[in-house]
């Protein structure tokens, strides 16, 4: 009778020792749960923060070019010889680049043309991007083609071109970054039905029309 006493006490002192042990390990359980949203949380507002930074980044370095811009305008009427100043469609155009995956894309623009037909090709190498910011800024645009060759136009491209009206865009662009076209009010965008472009114009409010 005592044996069985006994065992009965081991058994009930066992389960206790197991139901202690679970009941410790739930909190712990959900602690691991709430620091993995703490965590998760943390992470998603560091990432917004950074697109916020980067953003305010390019808008002031496209302030800071616009006021270089300008001065050196300012300047180059103060040391010029008072020589009649050439039609704006005679000016010539120089496109920068550099060469990336075997094709070209363009980083700069050079001119002041109210219409200017991306070439296709650029000392052999395919144009295949638009890069960031590279015609920032131009105030004299204002009809832009794109060719064929281009699959991508960067972020800023087009930025504060304010007086460009229209873009053709083909079917071969199938990325297109983030405000590229701020800054041009009266834009409208020349794409084909269905196009990437076309769902770009829609998502930014941007007036566009089917070719």
């Amino acid at each position: 009778m005592k044996t069985i006493k006994k065992t009965a006490l081991v058994l009930c002192l066992a389960l206790a020792l197991c139901f202690v042990g679970c009941a410790a390990q739930a909190p712990t359980n959900e602690n691991t749960a709430t620091e993995d949203e703490k965590s998760r949380a943390r992470i998603a507002e560091l990432e917004s923060e950074l697109q916020k930074v980067k953003e305010e980044k390019y808008i002031a370095e496209s302030q800071l070019t616009q006021e270089i811009a300008k001065l050196k305008d300012e300047l180059a009427k103060l040391t010029s010889k008072d020589e009649p100043d050439p039609e704006v469609g005679s000016r010539g155009m120089i496109f920068h680049y550099k060469v990336e995956d075997g094709g070209a894309t363009i980083t700069g623009f050079e001119g002041a043309v109210a219409l200017v037909q991306i070439p296709a090709t650029l000392d052999g190498y395919a144009v295949k991007k638009i890069g960031e910011r590279a015609f920032e800024g131009n105030t004299a645009l204002a009809a832009v083609v794109v060719p064929d060759s281009v699959s991508s136009i960067d972020w800023f491209a087009f930025y504060n071109c304010s007086a460009l009206q229209d873009i053709t865009i083909p079917a071969s662009v199938t990325l297109i970054g983030h405000a590229v076209f701020d800054g041009c009010n009266d834009l409208t965008v020349v794409c084909p039905t269905g196009s990437y472009a076309e769902t770009y114009a829609k998502s930014y409010g941007i007036s566009y029309v089917n070719k």
